[in-house]
Order: structure tokens, then sequence, then C-alpha cells
């Protein structure tokens, strides 16, 4: 049994590559994302401090990173889906040869 037939892309061929390709223009508005960033860390580390309790310091620096990421994504997601100030954007896409 060939796999010829499952591997075709775009125009049914097998060996040419994908004629399909599309980039996109994104910005970034850096003094929101510092404060996402800022903010996120600060609530991490105030989190981190009240609810762990070990004596290993891997265990903070884990936890740490787990909730800065958390309220990293969160942070972000709320700027923009809800407010009126994204942190970043796409301005436009086009084909890319």
């Amino acid at each position: 049994m060939s796999l010829a037939p499952l591997l075709s892309v775009g125009d049914g061929t097998t060996d040419s590559a994908p004629t399909w390709h599309y980039a996109a223009w994104v910005a970034l508005d850096l003094r929101l994302l510092l404060f996402s960033v800022l903010f996120a860390g600060l609530v991490s580390a105030a989190l981190t401090a009240t609810l762990v309790k070990s004596e290993r310091r891997l265990d903070y620096l884990a936890a740490w990173v787990v909730i800065f990421f958390a309220m990293l994504v969160a942070t972000v997601a709320v700027m923009n889906l809800v407010s009126a100030h994204p942190v970043f954007t796409v301005e436009s896409f086009f084909p890319f040869p």
C-alpha cells in the first residue's frame, strides 16, 4: 500500500512543495507587553509566597514559573479580548512566495 495519495498537498501532486504560503504583519504594543510581564511576575511572586510552604527552593521556582505563565496568558487574553487595548494585533495577511 502506498502513502502517496495521502501525502498530496495543495495542487494534487505528491512531489512539489505546497503552493500556499502566507505571512502577516503583527503589531506589538511594547508598553502593554512590559506591563503584562511585570504584572504577571509580581502577582505570581505574591501567590507563590502565600501559597507554597516548602523547604526547597525548586518548589518555589516551579510554582512561580507555572503561575507566571498562567497569569501572563490570562493578562494578555483579557487585554486582547475584553479591553480595547490589545497587546498584539494582526495588521494584515499577505501571500508569501
